[in-house]
């Protein structure tokens, strides 16, 4: 805590004196989102789709964009927040971790086969593949999100599989003054800090965001899977450890003038956080200490160049990321005293990778062609410390008495063996036939590939993983308020270097022989209704086949598998509206499964019905804007989720619904006044009607996920 407030109070002091020494500070106001009429919003343009700048309802892909103002007005602090109030998405949670469930599907906690961009680069974790979405990912130095919901694999390669989440940061001149402070209380002891400000001259400016967050959590007695019991043989309950912490600095320096395009970028990220249930879902008898880093630097030249048929970006990026993990796996007298003192295990260690990109874009007459090339090395050199109280190495029967063996690396089959992956793209944007038609082909192939240790025999092995991922989109502007989208994408992600790799370790059951990339299929046909300047209404029908989707399974001690083949369609239903003093936003998602196909014979199979995710979702967004004044009101509806006849065993009504977790509905609600044009002050209420709202936990486990109760946080934001 020490740090963290020493941290909060030297960026500060810097961030005002960089202020003060402002040169020829822009003091244009940001666009402020209570005077952007519907259409406007709609019409906020986005990158991410083709790497061109698009309207909305031209971009081929489903896709929606918000800005900065709309997301301080709906207290969105992270990306799960917002993501959770879109249609397609819906909360779920996997050991100590909320995920993203997406169009019927369970997301389990290695991957939620989400790709995140900042500023266009890929910024998911090296070592599993994960876009952070929550809130060690804050939101404060975006200036515009964008969400694209379906595959992205064909410009962006592997993680875009459910999407490409695109933050767009600040230059000085986007920030109101000399930038914004923001402040929020509350309860669970919950405290978040927020610190954005810039400064610009004629040749180069430079924008500096600093956010701290910590909570208890949500914290409270549940059941766990040891199976402990009292004396009376009934199950015990243990309180859940949900107490987190983070703290992200963000610096971005960029050219202008003749440096126009030139960019440097530092991300400092540390995190700290509790195991939830444990993580083999055995509630620790000891004290836990889960701490993670990540340093991100971003070197990038991209030249405006508007006015000539070539233009060009060249990229780098350089990843650090930390584990300082004190974990406790089993308690004492585990599996009726086979591990007497339980199993603890200590891993201080790191893992780097570096990516670099060229691409260029050609546009001549309205016809443009993109075409680049990628390549990404990930780098282990080894732990810097790795033991346990268990022999993790051999894993020969416990000792008797307490010791701690010395383990071998947490990666030993790649230790100073690099793992590259190298990638091309090309893309073609017609002009718009006929003044209505518009078509993109996207496609792009990888290479992913390795030396690794066979460590029975000692000798050097080689894998690869290779493929090709194309894309279609056909977008027809059929009247000025309608457009009509055709779209036929792939994406993969090829298995992590934890899924792969792992070993010598209770962290991670890795299967480097037989795992198999993940691969997504999806058909979109969509229909955007611009029925006036105050409705705006989206549908759009969908087909995905997801294949050999990779989770951790029960049948080896959490064993990354590929458990099955999924293949779902449905409906997103999308209306956005304004109304004098009235704005907001309703959708519905509904899904249905055609068919599966089951690897892990702990799984049972159920056609026809969505298991581990509801079927249907609903969310409802109503803001009332008056002066000086806004009230909104934000709810959510999740249908029930059904459990598979795999997870029901006897008893089991005892602790849970044998059938699935019922649907329920919460709402947030907010108060907020402008004291004056820089002050603002709120107060937010989470899950209003304060209700047990639950999330499924698959598998048979005697327990599910209980969600938040009422939170109630206060907030002030100060724009310098």
């Amino acid at each position: 805590m020490k740090k963290i407030l020493f941290q909060i109070r030297v960026f500060v002091i810097v961030s005002l004196m960089f202020s003060k020494l402002a040169i020829a500070q822009t003091d244009t106001a940001s666009t402020n989102l209570y005077d952007l009429s519907l259409q406007e919003l709609m019409n906020i343009t986005v990158v991410s789709a083709s790497k061109s700048n698009q309207s909305q309802s031209d971009a081929p892909n489903i896709i929606s964009a918000y800005n900065s103002e709309y997301l301080l007005k709906y207290s969105f602090t992270n990306l799960n927040e917002l993501l959770y109030t879109m249609p397609g998405f819906s909360p779920s949670q996997d050991y100590e971790r909320k995920t993203l469930g997406f169009r019927g599907m369970f997301e389990g906690w290695n991957n939620n086969h989400q790709l995140m961009l900042v500023d266009g680069v890929p910024f998911n974790d090296n070592s599993y593949g994960t876009a952070y979405t929550w809130e060690i990912s804050p939101l404060f130095f975006s200036k515009s999100v964008e969400i694209i919901r379906g595959p992205g694999g064909a410009l962006y390669g592997t993680n875009a599989m459910n999407g490409v989440i695109s933050l767009n940061s600040f230059n000085n001149s986007d920030i109101e003054g000399n930038g914004v402070i923001r402040i929020t209380g509350g309860t669970n002891k919950t405290s978040m800090f927020d610190v954005l400000t810039g400064v610009e001259n004629d040749n180069c400016g430079m924008v500096l965001a600093f956010s701290q967050f910590s909570t208890a959590g949500n914290e409270y007695e549940t059941y766990d899977g040891s199976g402990r019991t009292d004396e009376d043989g009934k199950l015990l309950k243990f309180k859940t450890n949900d107490n987190r912490s983070n703290s992200y600095i963000f610096t971005k320096v960029y050219g202008k003038g003749k440096y126009e395009g030139l960019s440097l970028q530092f991300h400092n990220q540390d995190w700290n956080y509790g195991t939830g249930h444990g993580w083999l879902f055995n509630a620790p008898d000891q004290p836990e200490n889960m701490n993670e880093f990540r340093r991100i630097i971003v070197l990038k030249y991209a030249p405006i160049r508007e006015d000539k048929v070539f233009s060009y970006e060249l990229t780098s990026r350089y990843q650090n990321h930390g584990f300082n993990w004190n974990m406790r796996f089993y308690p004492d007298g585990a599996f009726g005293g086979y591990y007497p003192y339980g199993v603890s295990e200590y891993l201080k260690t790191n893992t780097e990778d570096v990516f670099i990109r060229a691409q260029g874009k050609l546009s001549k007459n309205n016809h443009q062609l993109l075409f680049g090339a990628e390549g990404t090395k990930f780098i282990y050199n080894g732990d810097e410390i790795h033991y346990a109280n268990i022999d993790m190495n051999t894993w020969s029967d416990p000792d008797s008495v307490t010791r701690f063996y010395q383990l071998n690396p947490w990666f030993e089959y790649i230790k100073d063996k690099p793992v590259n992956n190298m990638a091309g793209f090309i893309q073609y944007i017609s002009p718009k036939f006929f003044e209505k038609l518009q078509i993109t082909a996207s496609g792009r192939f990888d290479n992913l590939a390795f030396k690794y240790d066979d460590l029975v025999s000692t000798n050097d092995k080689s894998k690869s993983f290779s493929m090709l991922t194309p894309r279609i989109a056909l977008v027809y502007n059929a009247t000025k308020k309608i457009t009509l989208k055709g779209i036929y994408s792939k994406a993969f992600r090829t298995p992590s270097p934890t899924e792969l790799f792992g070993v010598n370790t209770y962290t991670l059951a890795s299967n480097l022989q037989e795992l198999k990339p993940e691969i997504v299929t999806n058909i979109d046909i969509a229909v955007d209704w611009k029925i006036n300047e105050k409705i705006n209404f989206k549908t759009n029908v969908f087909k995905l086949d997801f294949e050999n989707q990779i989770a951790y399974s029960v049948a080896n001690a959490n064993l990354s598998t590929n458990i099955y083949t999924l293949n779902t369609a449905g409906i997103e239903l999308e209306l956005q509206y304004a109304f004098n003093h009235f704005s907001g936003f309703a959708n519905y998602t509904f899904c249905k499964r055609l068919s599966e196909e089951i690897s892990d014979t702990t799984i049972k199979v159920s056609n026809n019905k969505i298991t581990w995710a509801p079927s249907s979702t609903a969310n409802v967004g109503i803001v009332y804007n008056h002066k000086k004044f806004y009230t909104l009101i934000v709810a959510h509806y999740q249908g029930k989720a059904l459990r598979r006849t795999s997870d029901i065993y006897d008893g089991m009504e005892n602790y849970r619904d044998k059938n699935g977790v019922k649907a329920w509905l919460s709402g947030d609600l907010k108060f907020a006044y402008h004291i004056s044009p820089k002050i603002e002050t709120s107060i937010l209420i989470k899950n209003i009607s304060n209700g047990e709202n639950y999330l499924i936990k698959n598998f048979a486990y005697p327990f599910d996920y209980k969600m938040d109760d009422r939170q109630i946080l206060i907030e002030l934001i100060f724009k310098i």
